[in-house]
């Protein structure tokens, strides 16, 4: 079949990745970049197509099939009402939208509208992700107790130079960062109910938080805890971890830890623990640990690749807009949380 073809809307440093993937995937086709920056034009040089400051008239001269949004989180609701006036399938970076109600209007003009959404929550189309999710959601845990997640590294000085990194909604870890990990868990287990929370800032002394502490509580029973610093050199973070992005400089160490009533899980080492003989369990029995072999993969080239059999209907998103507003409706209630000073309830 003929290459999908895509347009990217917003050629920062997130748009400009993802012009570079569109570009090199034999199953797409970059058809067009749009920014309302001229100075973006240089990226549309780079990969050799055209650059618009009009959306609309790129929907109408490139005629996609699909558009990659990579705005700011403000602004995807009015991108993608644009692209359901002409009932072109979206793929919208996390967030989905700032507000709920954004969210919902999203969701809402593409049902109307016949389109596609898929959110860009990347994290769950990598291998380690979906084999800790078959893990935890099998037997081989049991019964999940508890999830503990350590999020902590050093952001660069010159990172919070930009200004909307600064302040409310769009900027701080729970909304650049950890809303990554409160989707993760949604997606291995299962739905969060409440979250309690608190902040501090006093490590650099903005509007938004560089340090969290947050409860949460699963539909299933299970309890979690995230520590959370953007503003503490160590090596427990997903991104450090994981590997999934040469950008970050990799440890090897463990940063989530799924705790069941017959073994428990670290990830992504993904290493399990659990008594060798089960006859033979209580603390002053053995364990024995064995590590699951998962091959890797980039989760942005594979949550490309889907976006373009999304496109062409042959499967539908794994993660469609309704689903992305509930990933969006927990991020915000821990930010309620640590405004309220008391645990939040979702519905």
């Amino acid at each position: 079949m003929e290459p999908v073809r895509l347009a990217v809307v917003g050629a920062g440093l997130v748009g400009s990745k993802h012009a570079r993937l569109v570009s090199a995937l034999p199953a797409s086709s970059l058809v067009a970049i749009c920014d309302l920056d001229s100075q973006r034009k240089s990226v549309a040089e780079r990969f050799d197509v055209p650059f618009y400051q009009d959306l609309d008239a790129l929907l109408a001269e490139r005629n996609p099939e699909g558009v990659i949004i990579a705005t700011p989180n403000g602004t995807h609701s009015a991108v993608a009402e644009a692209c359901t006036r002409t009932a072109i399938d979206m793929l919208i970076e996390k967030p989905i939208a700032n507000t709920v109600a954004e969210a919902q209007r999203i969701v809402q003009s593409a049902e109307e509208a016949g389109c596609q959404v898929l959110v860009g929550q990347h994290r769950r189309h990598n291998p380690l992700i979906q084999e800790a999710r078959s893990i935890v959601q099998g037997d081989t845990l049991g019964r999940l107790i508890a999830v503990s997640i350590m999020w902590a590294l050093l952001k660069p000085a010159d990172w919070y130079q930009v200004d909307w990194r600064c302040r409310r909604p769009s900027g701080g870890p729970v909304m650049i960062n950890l809303i990554h990990d409160l989707d993760v868990l949604r997606f291995i287990c299962g739905e969060i109910r409440q979250v309690y929370a608190q902040s501090g800032s006093s490590a650099r002394g903005l509007e938004v938080e560089d340090s969290l502490s947050i409860t949460l509580s699963f539909a299933s029973g299970a309890l979690g805890s995230i520590v959370a610093s953007d503003a503490a050199p160590s090596p427990w973070s997903y991104e450090l971890t994981s590997g999934e992005n040469s950008y970050y400089f990799h440890t090897s160490a463990n940063s989530y830890y799924f705790l069941g009533t017959r073994a428990s899980l670290a990830l992504p080492k993904m290493e399990l623990w659990r008594y060798a003989d089960p006859a033979r369990v209580g603390w002053q029995h053995p364990l024995e640990q064995s590590r699951r072999k998962v091959a890797r993969a980039d989760p942005l080239v594979r949550q490309l690749e889907h976006f373009c059999r999304v496109v062409r209907r042959n499967e539908p998103p794994l993660v469609d807009g309704r689903d992305g507003t509930r990933s969006l409706a927990v991020a915000l209630a821990v930010l309620e949380s640590i405004d309220r000073k008391t645990p939040v309830e979702l519905a």
